[in-house]
């Protein structure tokens, strides 16, 4: 009878050893094609992470506005350009002056006239970029009428007519705005065309950030899933084990107390794969159907070569910052108010100098007959004698911008090289951690199935197997981190130097 009692056992026990193996390979098996499903899931419906960022670029609010940004200051800079070819302009002003004088004065006439005017011209100025003043050549008519209340007053009329006239104006003489607000403008549709840049590859930057966030809960949901499997099959054997007295108790409530674990786990996970879903398909202004959980996500297999040396990261990341071209734009407009102040402070001098043909006349077209030269030249000279200091503190005050401007410009470089220091730094850190973790996974993958054999021979503990399960969940989670962290910095290099 005894015999016959040790022969059950030890079929019983043979049997359940062979269930726990088979559960125990088909669960490595399994982890084994999911480490894989991450990159090629050809059956499903699938997004890869170059798609994700392209809709991202096309359909996001941020890509709306950043080129309407940069729209605008295009359209800014042909306004610009525009002014500063010849202008053909028509002015017409009309006037009208009624006097109203005491009756008692001398100046009778005054009293009985109103006047009625309108001076008309048609212009075509230029800008003078080299000299910073504006040439014109125009013609000009005016006309003007007195009014009387007097009946038996006469009508006075009066035409002046100039139908020709060339003429050079300039406000201050020695300074020249029309060569530093070329240099300005032309600064700023730069850091304008840098910034559309920047926010599609910050765009590019976001979207790889939520795709790997989902990427790694979309992973770990599939470990804790397998994980609660694989505690269910344990539990399963261990209860049968438990009726043939071969489980301690201690040793099934360990198993019960892992089982629950695993379903924690794996609901916490499902909830962080759902609020990923969520804001990748918000960003991406998809539905959620449209982003289902059966959806796989590719991205590219291997990392990424990257050949940039940290100098020539710096060189590129200096051309491409618009928050550094935007600070030299800065600079240059602050400098131009520096040189300003500095001619202000002395001796001002304008001109303004216009030779024609002119004539006047009760008649409109003898004022066009008999036309005489003229020549006008006015020069405006202003000397500061006494403004108690104003125009020195005013150019003072310039000086003192210019160089807080300067050490503005010096700080944006050192955050830069600093920012792309770091990020070339960390991308190669990274991507070695991602060739560890990698190797870390499969060597976790052996060590558990190793002791799940043991386990299954009755040669370890509980303790021992879920020590070796708690060690290869540890490996695939900091796998799943490392992968999430280098392509998120990877794009960040390429926001900041502007490649693609």
């Amino acid at each position: 009878m005894i015999t016959y009692m040790q022969d059950i056992k030890g079929y019983g026990q043979g049997l359940l050893r062979f269930l726990l193996c088979a559960a125990l390979f088909t669960f490595h098996f399994s982890l084994f094609t999911s480490h894989f499903s991450l990159l090629t899931c050809a059956a499903q419906p699938a997004l890869s992470l170059e798609a994700a960022i392209r809709q991202a670029q096309d359909s996001t609010i941020i890509a709306f506005q950043s080129q309407h940004e940069y729209d605008y200051y295009q359209l800014h800079y042909d306004e610009f350009t525009a002014l500063r070819k010849p202008q053909l302009t028509l002015h017409a002003a009309p006037y009208y002056q009624k006097l109203i004088s005491d009756p008692t004065r001398d100046y009778v006439y005054i009293r009985n006239f109103d006047n009625f005017s309108t001076a008309a011209s048609v212009r075509l100025t230029q800008k003078m970029l080299n000299w910073g003043g504006e040439a014109y050549v125009g013609t000009q008519a005016i006309w003007t009428e007195y009014f009387s209340s007097d009946k038996n007053s006469n009508l006075v009329r009066q035409f002046v007519a100039a139908p020709l006239l060339v003429g050079y104006r300039q406000t201050l003489l020695g300074y020249n705005p029309y060569r530093w607000e070329k240099v300005v403008e032309d600064q700023r549709l730069k850091a304008a065309r840098q910034q559309h840049q920047y926010d599609m590859n910050t765009i590019a930057e976001e979207v790889t950030r939520r795709f790997f966030r989902l990427v790694c809960a979309q992973g770990q949901v599939d470990m804790y899933r397998r994980n609660l499997q694989t505690a269910d099959t344990l539990l399963t054997i261990a209860r049968e084990k438990a009726s043939i007295a071969m489980v301690t108790l201690a040793e099934l409530r360990s198993l019960k107390l892992q089982r629950i674990n695993a379903a924690n786990a794996l609901s916490m996970a499902r909830t962080a794969e759902t609020e990923a879903r969520t804001r990748l398909a918000s960003y991406l202004r998809m539905s959620d159907d449209s982003l289902s959980g059966t959806m796989s996500l590719l991205f590219p297999q291997e990392p990424k070569t990257i050949s940039l040396t940290a100098a020539d990261a710096i060189d590129l990341a200096l051309a491409n910052s618009p928050v550094y071209q935007h600070q030299i734009a800065v600079l240059t407009e602050s400098r131009q108010q520096e040189q300003k102040a500095q001619k202000e402070k002395g001796l001002n001098a304008s001109l303004d100098v216009n030779v024609g043909m002119q004539q006047v006349d009760d008649v409109i077209g003898r004022a066009y007959r008999d036309q005489r030269l003229y020549a006008l030249g006015a020069v405006t000279l202003s000397v500061p004698l006494m403004d108690h200091g104003a125009a020195k503190s005013r150019h003072a005050a310039a000086q003192a911008w210019v160089e807080r401007e300067e050490s503005a410009l010096d700080e944006a470089e050192r955050t830069l090289r600093e920012d792309v220091v770091s990020t070339l730094h960390n991308i190669n850190t990274y991507r070695l951690l991602l060739e560890r973790t990698n190797e870390a996974v499969s060597m976790a993958d052996e060590v558990f199935e190793l002791n799940a054999e043991n386990y299954a021979n009755g040669l370890c503990d509980i303790n021992t197997y879920t020590l070796a399960q708690n060690r290869r969940d540890e490996a695939y989670n900091q796998y799943l981190s490392a992968l999430e962290k280098y392509w998120t910095t990877y794009y960040h290099l390429l926001t900041l130097t502007g490649t693609n």
